[in-house]
C-alpha cells in the first residue's frame, strides 16, 4: 500500500477526516473548567523509509527528511498542545538508506521527530512479526545488540496474539493534555491478511476493524475519557474539501461513534 500521493505526505503536517490537506487539523473539545482546549494533531503515514527521495510540486522540491521535520516543526511552534502521531507504513518497501541497515534509520528519525503516537500498517509486517516488534520495542540484552527502538507509544486493537488472544500493542493510548484526558485507538486494515504472506503474519490475527474499534471506545468512556481519535490504517478518500468520502473507512464510520478518525489513503 502507499499513501495516495507520495508527495503529499512529504509536505504533510495533518490530516483531516477521509482527507488530506497541507495544514493542520485541530480537535476541540471541552475541559471540565468549560474552556475550550485546542489540541494540534500533526500526523504522517506512508512514510516508506524515503529520508533522502525528493520530486518536484508545483514547481517546488519536496520530499526527505529535512523538509518533513521543518514543515512539522513549524506548525508544532504555533500551538503548545501538539501531538505528532503516525498511521503505519512507516517502513517496507525502503529505499537503501533505510533497508540495507533494516529500516533502523528511519525509526531513529521518528525518535527525533518525538513521534508520540503510533499504529502499525500493512508493511511493518513485511519481514515478519518479531522484525516488527524489535523495530517497535528494541533488541533485548539477550540479542546483543544496542537499537532502543521507538520512542512513540504503539497501540493497535486488531492485531491479536493467536496463542493468548490478547493484542499485540495497547489496543489504545491516552494522552492527558492540559489535564484533559484524550484517548487513541490504532487498527490496520484487514486486508493485512491477503497484503502480507502469510508465514510474516502467522503468529497473529488481524480481526475486525469496526468491532475492536467499539471494543476500546467503550474502555475508554468507562475511564471517563471524552475525546477519543482512531489511527486508521485503512483505506479511504475524498474530494479535497472533504466532500464524497469513499472506500473501507468511509462505510465504518457510520459504524462508529467517535469525533475524530485519521487514516492513511492507502493502495
Amino acid at each position: 500500500m502507499r499513501l495516495f500521493q507520495r508527495i503529499a505526505m512529504l509536505l504533510l503536517v495533518g490530516i483531516l477526516l477521509f482527507t488530506t490537506y497541507h495544514h493542520a487539523f485541530q480537535t476541540h473539545f471541552t475541559a471540565s473548567s468549560n474552556d475550550l482546549i485546542h489540541v494540534q494533531l500533526l500526523g504522517i503515514n506512508d512514510l516508506h523509509g524515503q529520508l533522502d527521495q525528493y520530486q518536484q510540486l508545483q514547481g517546488k522540491r519536496v520530499g526527505g527528511a529535512e523538509y518533513l521535520a521543518s514543515h512539522l516543526q513549524a506548525y508544532q511552534e504555533k500551538n503548545p498542545h501538539t501531538l505528532l502521531v503516525h498511521t503505519g507504513d512507516m517502513v517496507g518497501g525502503s529505499p537503501p538508506i533505510s533497508s540495507l541497515f533494516n529500516d533502523e534509520p528511519t525509526i531513529e528519525f521518528l525518535n527525533l521527530l518525538n513521534v508520540d503516537i503510533g499504529t502499525p500498517g500493512n508493511h511493518e509486517f513485511d519481514r515478519g512479526v518479531a522484525e516488527m516488534k524489535r523495530l517497535i520495542h528494541g533488541e533485548s540484552p539477550q540479542e546483543k545488540g544496542n537499537f532502543k527502538g521507538a520512542t512513540a507509544q504503539y497501540t493497535s486493537a486488531n492485531i491479536l496474539d493467536k496463542k493468548t488472544g490478547e493484542t499485540v500493542f495497547r489496543p489504545y493510548v491516552i494522552k492527558k493534555i492540559n489535564g484533559v484526558n484524550m484517548g487513541f485507538i490504532g487498527v490496520v486494515t484487514t486486508d493485512t491478511n491477503d497484503f502480507v504472506l502469510a508465514n510474516s503474519r502467522e503468529e497473529v490475527m488481524i480481526t475486525d476493524e469496526v468491532n475492536a474499534i467499539n471494543k476500546s471506545v467503550k474502555q475508554l468512556k468507562e475511564q471517563g475519557v471524552r475525546s477519543i481519535v482512531v489511527l486508521a490504517h485503512v483505506s479511504v478518500q475524498s474530494d479535497q474539501n472533504g466532500g464524497n468520502p469513499k472506500e473501507d473507512l468511509a462505510e465504518m464510520a457510520y459504524q462508529l461513534f467517535l469525533l475524530s478518525i485519521i487514516s492513511s489513503r492507502l493502495r
